[in-house]
């Protein structure tokens, strides 16, 4: 429709009914439509809608249906076609040779068991189901319906017939044309449908099906020759075109909404809290130490003043470089890719990006953002190795660039086989990921060089004091400042101030949610990587104070243990979803693996530069000889 505008029909015109994935939250594999006998288009043509590179990472596979629409032409008792279904006895001898039609009714049971939702689209709008019973009308929302179920003697049932309910709003200024701005679907499952079709349109040909016609004829079994018909209606609607998505994201929103700001709240009091705590304590000894170190004392004030303080004892020692200087680089600089990548794909979000409008553009806005901060990754590892004095500087470039991205595509590689094997659309085709590989080989990795080369230009970090030749010896530490117990406390503060964000989170990417919570996502974000750079600065103090001056990488483990708690929920999270299929896990275990080890390196990398920049504030407001 020329010079018309997207998403605006002629009374009349075809209004394509699309189908996508079939999901379920018991599995997490979704598989594609035409996988179960449904009914083809009329052509028996199955055509694959255009997608982006997001969608396919997302196992979105959106595809034709047989549905007729038609703009402001309401339909009823509509027949799409007939399917047979078997009878198999699946505790019976497996060796004997099913049917077709037997087959059809196994695999369509199967699903049914495994809880799978259909998911259907009208210009590009998820249908919200409705199911009515005895009880009244039940709201399933737009996370997809399901196929059937089982009653309480365990017989499985379809749902064979849908009333199809389109909302509509004529475009301003243009007459005749309109726009949909709600989809809505309500289930039956009723048997005998031929005969119960013929009696609806001799009935009453201008009328949905009801409940009560519905409930006369009985449900429909699993079993022999099952009709699928369809009636559809049109609604004008005062919802104008830009607000027709509230209605969907009303559905998670307005319950939560409170939730969302107290969290906030409490977030914030903990970082606020832990401010102060060190603006009291840290500060304050600090200024007594200064008010020591620069007056002019006897030396038996001198000793005294060194016995209560620590941490200057360590200045030749605070800026050696540590062990493993080239992977500590390596780290620090994928932590501030990842760091910069996550804060600009939220602020993408912030401004349209993540509108479910405009499927997948989150993911390629995360794919993009994390392609163009390879310059930051490669400037800030060769800057780092050039102040540690490391000498493979192309080792390191290498590192790099190949170091993150090889470990995920290695986990991502297997996760794929996986889906593959178990025909889930979350498969992602050769052609995509080729084109994942050359985005990277041809991107990201390039830009890593370029920002290298301008990092090892530049002069090395100038250290406030100067380094011994000989290390001081550290002292045995007490039991609370050990690695693994200090790990495992300290991430929980900063894990507190984001889990119930993480909550929603989870949601929007396993339970198909819409997540729009932007702002506070962003606010949360400032909140975590703050708390990580608290909590790195007041435990590399109490580090320095007990006079243990390696640092360098207790700061970013401190920083990113978040990751462990993050982890950790991940794992409570997956038991409420009662699932044993053994791919599932793999498919899980494998994104949330690769999900805390980028919490872990860009929030170590904040507690890291949170840590090297107090040090130098510290060391560089005193006088040593």
């Amino acid at each position: 429709m020329p010079g018309m505008g997207l998403h605006s029909f002629k009374q009349g015109e075809t209004v394509k009914l699309k189908v996508n994935s079939l999901t379920s939250m018991k599995t997490l594999l979704p598989v594609g439509y035409y996988r179960l006998p449904f009914c083809l288009p009329a052509d028996g043509q199955v055509r694959v809608d255009h997608e982006n590179l997001g969608e396919f990472l997302s196992g979105d596979r959106i595809v034709n249906s047989p549905y007729v629409l038609k703009m402001k032409e309401s339909a009823f008792c509509e027949k799409l076609c007939s399917v047979s279904f078997g009878n198999p006895n699946e505790t019976g001898n497996r060796k004997k040779q099913l049917s077709e039609d037997e087959k059809n009714s196994l695999k369509v049971r199967k699903f049914i068991k495994n809880d799978y939702h259909i998911n259907w689209l009208v210009d590009n709008l998820p249908a919200i189901a409705y199911i009515r019973n005895d009880s009244g009308m039940q709201i399933l929302g737009s996370h997809g319906f399901p196929i059937g179920y089982f009653n309480e003697f365990n017989i499985p049932y379809i749902y064979n017939h849908v009333n199809i309910v389109v909302d509509y709003h004529e475009v301003e200024g243009m007459q005749d044309f309109f726009r949909v701005v709600k989809f809505s679907v309500y289930l039956y499952s009723i048997n005998d449908q031929t005969s119960s079709v013929e009696s609806c349109k001799e009935a009453n040909p201008t009328e949905h099906i009801s409940y009560k016609t519905a409930q006369s004829a009985g449900p429909q079994r699993l079993k022999g020759d099952v009709q699928f018909t369809y009636d559809v209606k049109w609604k004008e609607s005062d919802v104008s075109f830009g607000h027709r998505w509230d209605v969907y994201l009303h559905q998670t929103s307005h319950d939560s909404t409170g939730v969302h700001w107290k969290a906030i709240w409490n977030s914030l009091s903990t970082v606020l809290v832990l401010f102060f705590l060190i603006a009291c304590v840290l500060v304050k000894n600090l200024k007594k130490d200064f008010a020591r170190y620069e007056s002019v004392m006897s030396e038996e004030d001198l000793e005294d003043a060194k016995e209560e303080s620590g941490w200057k004892l360590v200045h030749a020692d605070v800026f050696r470089p540590p062990e493993g200087t080239l992977f500590l680089s390596v780290i620090v600089g994928t932590g501030v890719q990842i760091l910069l990548m996550s804060l600009l794909t939220v602020i993408c979000a912030l401004i349209g990006f993540a509108s479910p409008n405009h499927r997948g553009h989150l993911v390629m806005a995360l794919l993009f953002n994390y392609e163009l901060m390879g310059i930051a990754a490669g400037f800030v590892a060769a800057r780092l190795y050039k102040t540690f004095k490391g000498k493979s500087y192309q080792k390191c470039t290498m590192a790099t660039a190949l170091g993150f991205p090889c470990v995920f595509f290695s986990i991502f590689f297997i996760i794929d086989i996986t889906a593959a094997f178990y025909g889930s659309t979350d498969a992602i085709p050769f052609s995509q990921i080729v084109l994942l590989l050359f985005l990277w080989s041809c991107v990201s990795t390039p830009l890593v060089f370029l920002g290298s080369f301008f990092g090892y230009k530049m002069d090395a970090i100038e250290f406030p004091v100067n380094t011994s030749p000989t290390p001081r010896k550290v002292q045995d530490q007490p039991w609370f400042l050990s690695m693994p117990f200090t790990i495992l406390v300290a991430g929980l503060i900063p894990f507190s101030a984001c889990f119930v964000e993480m909550y929603f989170i989870f949601l929007s990417v396993w339970a198909n949610f819409y997540y729009h919570f932007f702002f506070i996502l962003l606010f949360v974000w400032f909140i975590l990587v703050v708390a990580c750079v608290e909590i790195s600065i007041l435990h590399t103090y109490i580090q320095l104070c007990n006079e243990n001056h390696h640092w360098w990488w207790s700061s970013f483990l401190i920083g990113g243990s978040t990751s462990i708690w993050f982890f950790l929920y991940s794992i409570y999270y997956f038991q409420k979803l009662h699932i044993n299929l053994f791919a599932t896990y793999i498919l899980y275990f494998g994104y949330t693996f690769l999900a805390s080890i980028s919490v872990f390196l860009f929030t170590g990398a904040a507690g890291f530069f949170g840590s090297f920049w107090f040090n130098n504030k510290i060391y560089g407001s005193i006088k040593v000889d």
